[in-house]
């Protein structure tokens, strides 16, 4: 296994620390949180920084000294200015760090089993990794179609772009160092907050655990009945709960497994991230307007990672400062959303949105007689994913309803969660399921969603069960008190942990062990095996090839090994996964008042044109015609491998040779430099 070079890239990322503890030991009052939100706060902060700066075309993003330097001078400035606080915490600080390496380490240890970057929506998401990071300006040029700006959610690859680019390590091993360092952040950042509503390891470790790692009680209950039964019920299933199912139930731990770096699974620790300072708003006795500027930067990373993260986070701080009774909170907190706006504006602003709208299911369903749609979610459904969550906080909150300010924000988390859990039945926001694929159509609505509820009454629930659980009273009676409280408490946490243990069980089980060995963490290895040829152009590209150039290569769908030499180079192509591409520019304006499941144009045409194109240039025995397609895409080399063999059955390749001069072979595979 690449160990040192993971503890390269675990060490830049933790250099952020002296920056972003310089700012949140100022800004956040308990220590525990100020210590675990630094290391995001310093990537949240510089990460803005030199990300305006080359969206205003102020710095060249692969101006990498200059950025290194700066970089340098923000550590050590910050590690000048909370110098008082690392020496007086120096052994919590160093435990903390031990058990950060620890929990990162492990996770790569079970990654090593099945590192591929290959299968699911890989390849799309290592196009977004090494495109960022290898762009001069934002937003970048979209590696799968040729010409155009990106139009999907980039931020969060370009975020593990720079600590990638500052640690100087290839994409293809960050790729999987990047998925330990979100399961190392998350897993503290539930665990610090939990720590600060609680004061208990234990607890706080079972958030960590929940938020995670843990499956759901359905999972659990249904891969006892197929044990029974003889049916499987794989790792897969627990995201679908039924089959067929037209709803997506994903929570971190299905995402931990697959590893697909998505922006919904980019965002989940600059989500906790955001918990933690809501977390301090829930418990600030006084208005502190630097405190809500720093949250509206937080607030608005992760509106750029996953604008649903965005509605959420907003809809809780509101909740929050309805709690708190005051028109000046909530005078504070609209600065805090106008501010995050603002700084979110550049992004935005580039950003051609897919949502059709916000509908109102029943009279969806009803209008046009949709059936066999899952809807409504069926009760066991319900009952399996939020049951005992939402049980054990509502009893908490029951219990402590006479102390009621000390838990603000936890009764935010329950009533922010519960309001997405019944909204989802009733809301969707219609996007291009609606029309391509009715069935679905709510389908990415409960996902987002769920994601976030799932995530914020794991916490919760960890809270709750603590306060069910403690002892009260004095010495002699506080073995009496409350003692049905104390095991309901009991009870319902031992069904959340034994439950949530048999997701990551059957997922180390059917996922990394049949797969390979221990030891791996190279993503592209599989493709060296595989499909050495292709490997070894991506290697020649990535060594040779400076900037992005535009690589034409073979056409094809999702979920296959198409467009593989823009993923691993970072380079652009014609057109990549053509189905993607189509998601990205869904016309959501020719969309809106169309028939679900009736044809109609809303961005495929130019998706299809651009796949006719490519065919016609591989496939053409006229240079001059090749020429003029090669001119239209601004194509710099013309790739031929074994794909574009299988794929363009009257593939001419001799044209290539009268348009340019090929500068690298193996095998039977070429990369053409175009020179006309």
């Amino acid at each position: 296994m690449e160990l040192f070079q993971a503890l390269q890239f675990y060490a830049v990322f933790s250099l952020f620390g002296f920056f972003g503890l310089a700012i949140s030991r100022r800004l956040i009052t308990n220590k525990t949180l100020a210590y675990a939100t630094a290391k995001p706060a310093g990537l949240v902060l510089f990460g803005y920084l030199v990300w305006l700066s080359a969206s205003l075309k102020l710095l060249d993003y692969q101006n990498k000294l200059f950025i290194g330097l700066l970089f340098l001078f923000a550590v050590l400035t910050g590690a000048y200015l909370c110098r008082d606080f690392l020496k007086e915490n120096y052994k919590k600080i160093l435990l903390a760090e031990g058990c950060a390496l620890a929990i990162y380490f492990v996770y790569l240890l079970v990654r090593s089993w099945n590192p591929a970057i290959n299968g699911t929506e890989r390849f799309m998401d290592m196009a977004m990794l090494s495109a960022s990071g290898k762009t001069q300006f934002f937003p970048f040029l979209d590696p799968w179609f040729a010409g155009k700006t990106i139009n999907y959610y980039y931020y969060g690859s370009y975020l593990m772009s720079l600590v990638s680019n500052l640690s100087g390590l290839p994409y293809a091993l960050t790729y999987n160092f990047s998925l330990g360092l979100l399961y190392c952040e998350s897993a503290l950042l539930s665990a610090g907050i939990v720590f600060a509503l609680t004061g208990r390891k234990f607890f706080s470790a079972v958030s960590a655990f929940l938020v995670t790692s843990a499956g759901t009680v359905f999972f659990a209950v249904a891969s006892v009945m197929g044990y029974f039964s003889g049916h499987l019920y794989t790792y897969a299933s627990s995201t679908r709960l039924y089959t067929p199912s037209y709803i997506i139930n994903e929570i971190p731990s299905y995402s931990f497994t697959v590893g697909d770096l998505h922006a919904h699974f980019l965002a989940l620790p600059f989500f906790l991230f955001d918990l933690a300072l809501v977390y301090m708003l829930a418990v600030s006795k006084k208005i502190n307007w630097a405190f809500f500027a720093f949250l509206s930067v937080a607030a608005a990373t992760s509106g750029m990672i996953n604008l649903w993260d965005a509605v959420t986070i907003s809809v809780l701080i509101f909740i929050v400062l309805i709690f708190k009774k005051s028109w000046k909170w909530l005078g504070a907190g609209l600065f805090a959303a106008l501010f995050s706006l603002l700084l979110m504006w550049p992004n935005l602003k580039n950003f051609q949105s897919p949502v059709v709208g916000l509908k109102f299911i029943p009279s969806y369903v009803a209008k046009y007689n949709l059936s066999n749609v899952q809807y409504p979610t069926p009760f066991l459904a319900e009952l399996g994913m939020w049951g005992v969550f939402l049980t054990g906080i509502l009893f908490a909150l029951y219990l402590k309803r006479k102390t009621f300010k000390d838990w603000y924000f936890v009764a935010a988390l329950g009533v922010v969660s519960l309001g997405i859990i019944v909204g989802v039945e009733l809301f969707f926001i219609e996007d291009i399921y609606g029309v391509a694929n009715p069935p679905y159509f709510r389908a990415n609505t409960t996902f987002k969603f769920g994601y976030h509820a799932w995530t914020m009454l794991s916490m919760a629930f960890s809270a709750a069960a603590y306060a069910l659980i403690r002892r009260e009273g004095n010495a002699r009676n506080r073995y009496r008190e409350h003692t049905f409280p104390r095991r309901a408490g009991w009870c319902m946490l031992s069904l959340a942990l034994i439950a949530g243990a048999f997701y990551p069980y059957q997922a180390f089980k059917q996922f990394y062990l049949p797969v390979g060995k221990m030891g791996e963490l190279d993503g592209s290895v599989w493709m060296r095996r595989e499909m050495p040829e292709d490997w070894n152009a991506v290697q020649y590209i990535n060594n040779n090839i400076t900037g992005r150039a535009v690589i034409a290569e073979a056409v094809g769908d999702s979920y296959t090994t198409y467009a593989r030499i823009s993923a691993f180079s970072g380079m652009i192509t014609p057109m990549g996964w053509k189905t993607h591409e189509w998601t990205w520019r869904f016309d959501a304006e020719a969309a809106r008042n169309a028939v679900p499941g009736k044809g109609i144009e809303t961005g495929w045409g130019a998706v299809a044109k651009v796949e006719g194109d490519i065919q016609r240039l591989y496939e053409t025995n006229s240079a001059s015609e090749a020429l003029e397609i090669i001119r239209r895409y601004g194509v710099q080399y013309v790739y031929v491998g074994a794909l574009e063999r299988t794929t363009y059955k009257n593939l001419n390749e001799n044209k290539f040779t009268e348009l340019g001069t090929a500068v690298f072979r193996s095998g039977a595979s070429a990369l053409y430099k175009i020179e006309k």
